[in-house]
Formats: C-alpha cells, sequence, structure tokens
C-alpha cells in the first residue's frame, strides 16, 4: 500500500499534524508513506513518520491548486497511490477533486479551524474516516540523548508577527533575573530575529550568553535538545523545542493557546489577561520557570 500526505504551513503547522502521521504509519506499518510539505520543515517527518518527501510547492504539481484538467504526468503520479490523505485548507473541495483524479481513495481537505479546540485533534478528526482514532496527541520529535548535568536556557525573542512578541526589555529584566539560576543560555534565531538578537546582545549583561543564528532545522533541534528549560512565544520554534522533549514555557497574547499551545505536561503556558504581550509581566514568567526547578533537580542538575 502506497499512502500520500498533503501539508502545507510553516515549522509550527508541520509539528502539529506529527502525532496524526504517527497514528497512520502505526496502522499501516508496512505502508510506504509520502509526505508532500514545504521545506526545509518537511525533511523533519522523515524517517520516523513518513518514507519520502516532496516538495508540494514544486511546479508541477501546481496543477493540484486549480480548476481544469488534470496533466497526464500528475495524474501517473498519483495512480501510484492508494490512499491520499490531504491536510490542506479546502474548503471547496477542489484539491481533493483533483487528487482524486489518480488517487483511488481521498479524505480530508481542511476546513479553518474552530476556535477552543487543539488544533492537534482538529487535523486528527480525519483518522476517524480511516476507522481510526488518536492516542497520544503530543508531537514529538527524537533528536538523540539528553545532555546530563549542565543547565542551560533557551529562549527566542521573535516570532512571525510583531503582535506576538514580548518586549526585549522583559527578555533581558527576565533572563538577568535568571543569570544565577542557570549555567548559561542559548539564544537562538532566525532572518527576521537579526535586530532583535542585537538589540539584546547590546543591552544585556547575562553571563554565559550563546547565539544560535540560521541554523538548520536540524541543528535547531539539537540545539533545543541540549536545553534543560526554553521559553518562547507562539511559534514554529516553541513548538519544536516541546517535541523534542524540553520543558517549555509559552508565552501568548492574542493568539489562542487552546487551538495553538504546544501539548505535554512538559509545557506551561502564560496568557496575556488582555491580548497584549506587553501585558505579561516577568515575575509572571518567572514563576512558571521556578515551577520547573524541581523537575531540574530530579533530573539531577544543580538549580542554584
Amino acid at each position: 500500500m502506497k499512502i500520500l500526505v498533503l501539508r502545507g504551513g510553516a515549522l509550527g503547522d508541520l509539528i502539529l499534524v506529527l502525532p496524526l502521521l504517527r497514528e497512520i504509519r502505526k496502522n499501516y506499518p508496512k505502508a510506504e508513506i509520502e509526505l508532500w510539505g514545504v521545506f526545509p520543515q518537511a525533511r523533519l517527518a522523515m524517517p520516523e513518520f513518513v518514507d519520502r518527501v516532496e516538495r508540494l510547492d514544486a511546479a508541477e504539481l501546481s496543477p493540484l491548486f486549480v480548476a481544469g484538467q488534470m496533466p497526464g504526468i500528475v495524474r501517473h503520479r498519483l495512480e501510484t497511490f492508494d490512499l491520499a490523505v490531504s491536510l490542506l485548507l479546502d474548503p471547496a473541495g477542489l484539491i481533493a477533486q483533483n487528487l482524486a483524479a489518480g488517487v483511488r481513495r481521498v479524505i480530508g481537505g481542511s476546513r479553518r479551524l474552530r476556535p477552543r479546540v487543539h488544533a492537534v485533534w482538529q487535523f486528527a478528526e480525519v483518522l476517524g474516516e480511516l476507522g481510526l482514532t488518536l492516542g497520544d496527541p503530543v508531537p514529538k520529535l527524537s533528536v538523540g540523548p539528553r545532555r546530563k548535568g549542565w543547565s542551560r536556557l533557551g529562549f527566542h525573542l521573535g516570532s512571525g508577527a510583531a503582535r506576538k512578541n514580548w518586549p526585549v526589555d522583559r527578555w533581558i529584566e527576565l533572563t538577568e533575573r535568571l543569570n544565577d539560576f542557570f549555567d548559561d543560555f542559548l539564544l537562538v534565531g532566525g532572518e527576521a530575529d537579526h535586530e532583535l538578537v542585537g538589540e539584546f546582545c547590546a543591552r544585556s549583561r547575562v553571563r554565559g550568553l550563546r547565539i544560535l543564528l540560521d541554523a538548520n532545522l536540524s541543528r535547531l533541534a539539537e540545539g533545543l535538545n541540549e536545553c534543560r528549560l526554553f521559553i518562547g512565544h507562539d511559534t514554529g520554534v516553541t513548538h519544536l523545542a516541546a517535541a523534542v522533549g524540553t520543558p517549555t514555557v509559552a508565552l501568548f497574547g492574542a493568539t489562542d493557546p487552546d487551538v495553538w499551545a504546544p501539548l505535554g505536561d512538559h509545557v506551561r503556558v502564560v496568557r496575556s489577561a488582555d491580548d497584549l504581550m506587553e501585558s505579561i509581566r516577568v515575575t509572571d514568567v518567572e514563576a512558571e520557570v521556578s515551577r520547573h526547578a524541581g523537575e531540574l533537580r530530579r533530573d539531577g542538575v544543580s538549580a542554584e
């Protein structure tokens, strides 16, 4: 059996469907599973969840997204699949219709997500059409053993939108308050975060600061796995930190954590009372860090 899964979106969007991919893999252990997604994040699903990944935005696949007769080269490719699971936004069913021009069975075609129901569960609803239910809803990525005997705080200043960012002043105050609690600090960021990182570094007096900028996703996942705690916004990086198993504190403002927060007992959410990130107090975040202190001590890590 050959199964095709289609998933677009950014890093966090990919991580949110890992539990669904895990369930498909578990229930179809002998199937060949192929993911058409957005690079580079689609590569994270291989080989644990899928056997092969392809670019969803490849030029030859563009007929999937428009009305009209399916070109023979695309149709013949689709005919190699027994089942297609579409996790693409497709309210009119156009993509599903185009897939059905070649794939034997097509399910899915996501509508816009509903409020107050976590995205993982909403995406997993497609499993019902296969007679399956989601077992473990927590996204998990295997990246190797965790470093023992060292206490590192990882944090990310940016996000996809300024309204989701906690002010740099608060980050500076928080990390300086935690100066003596952690052995060192890891500041991660991408291309869009250079200005924020530069401002933080110019003004911060935190000791033992390491910077990981513009790293590929494999190196970023390894870096997050080396942290004893991670703090970030509503971003794919925060989802990645939680997925590799790092205890995580996620800061939320206007976006809804009931739908978008990373899942797991190792995740804590600090939510603004009025949807504004600047309303989150440093002491609120510091309190969540302190609640992780017991876990750090149980792991044999010095917390003071």
